[in-house]
């Protein structure tokens, strides 16, 4: 390794697409200075692409193949639409550069395993950002597995309200395709996965709906999976909720972990883990808890990663088992409540 790519030395970041979701990443690459740095943009909107890149230093370049032919580009972190990830991951380990890309990795299982196969081949890195791993509250569970004895089950709510579209091409989403499940699922599922470890459901059943005229697709969605072991976990996920519900109970034979609010772990009561002071404002409100520090620990994992560190990002096959697992999701969706997913909505919201 040379000076600028040693174990120590920042991961030279190219950010993909400077949209909605960028400037989460973009703060985080600002809150982790020794561990990112970013050298360039691309974006097809060139003016906002440039805008992003100036606090930077950074290069706005003016098409993907471009960043891609930069030799200063380690690592490419993708976060356009989802119907771009896995070509554009594709291209980037074509290229030689390792890839953070936004959840999901891609469209399909069969697509995300060419991916992790691909990676494997060439040595990179190819991890998906589950932003939601990277807390101390989920850090705790992970670490500490064997003190709460022999886990049952697992219930994971995850409820917001989004008056339609939060980007144009969530409205194009079509029912097939899938919204709620292909956008939100993902965290809940990749909380699942990895609860449940390297073993995959042996049955899965899920029930959708649509509430909304705003988009195509469902915006509430349950899901109830069958593990070896006779563990168990659900699902309920929905874009219709005014109170922003976010919690996780885990049930062992000693007792049980809740996660309240994404952040405060309890243990049959007793609070283990509380997030710093500013975390919390409003949880129960939309925009009521500030996020950046898990796109801060996520970018640091990353950095991690590419250096052959020990981390905590889902990569390779495992990234490519959950995109399997949303196939599956999907379609069990479609087989038992299609019409309801595209029906005219069954209330107006306040």
């Amino acid at each position: 390794m040379n000076e600028q790519t040693g174990p120590q030395a920042p991961l030279n970041l190219a950010v993909i697409g400077c949209g909605r979701i960028s400037g989460a990443h973009f703060n985080a690459a600002k809150a982790r200075p020794d561990g990112v740095r970013i050298v360039a943009t691309h974006d097809i909107d060139a003016a906002q692409a440039q805008a992003a890149a100036e606090p930077f230093g950074a290069v706005a370049c003016a098409s993907f193949e471009d960043v891609l032919t930069m030799p200063e580009v380690e690592a490419v972190l993708i976060a356009t639409p989802n119907g771009f990830h896995a070509a554009q991951s594709m291209a980037a380990l074509q290229a030689g550069k390792h890839v953070l890309v936004e959840k999901p990795a891609a469209e399909t299982g069969e697509e995300a395993l060419a991916l992790a196969n691909l990676a494997s081949e060439k040595g990179l890195v190819f991890a998906v950002g589950h932003t939601f791993r990277h807390n101390d509250a989920v850090r705790y569970i992970v670490d500490r597995w064997e003190d709460f004895g022999k886990f049952r089950s697992l219930e994971v709510s995850s409820c917001v309200f989004w008056d339609g579209p939060q980007a144009p091409w969530w409205a194009t989403r079509t029912p097939e395709e899938g919204l709620i499940l292909s956008l939100f699922a993902p965290h809940s599922l990749d909380f699942v996965q990895l609860i449940m470890g390297e073993d995959d459901p042996v049955r899965v059943h899920a029930e959708a709906a649509r509430h909304q005229s705003g988009w195509q697709g469902e915006d509430e969605a349950m899901v109830l999976l069958a593990y070896p072991g006779r563990r168990l976990a659900s699902v309920h996920i929905s874009y219709n909720q005014p109170a922003v519900l976010d919690r996780k109970v885990l049930h062992f034979d000693k007792g049980v972990l809740e996660i309240e609010h994404g952040e405060i772990l309890r243990w049959n009561g007793e609070e283990l883990v509380h997030p710093p002071e500013g975390v919390l404002i409003d949880p129960r409100r939309m925009g009521g808890r500030t996020l950046g520090h898990y796109f801060a620990d996520q970018l640091s994992e990353m950095h991690a990663a590419v250096r052959g560190k020990p981390h905590r990002l889902p990569t390779g096959r495992d990234a490519a088992r959950l995109i399997a697992l949303i196939d599956r999701v999907k379609d069990s969706a479609r087989a038992n409540s299609a019409a309801d997913a595209i029906d005219p909505p069954l209330a107006d919201m306040p």
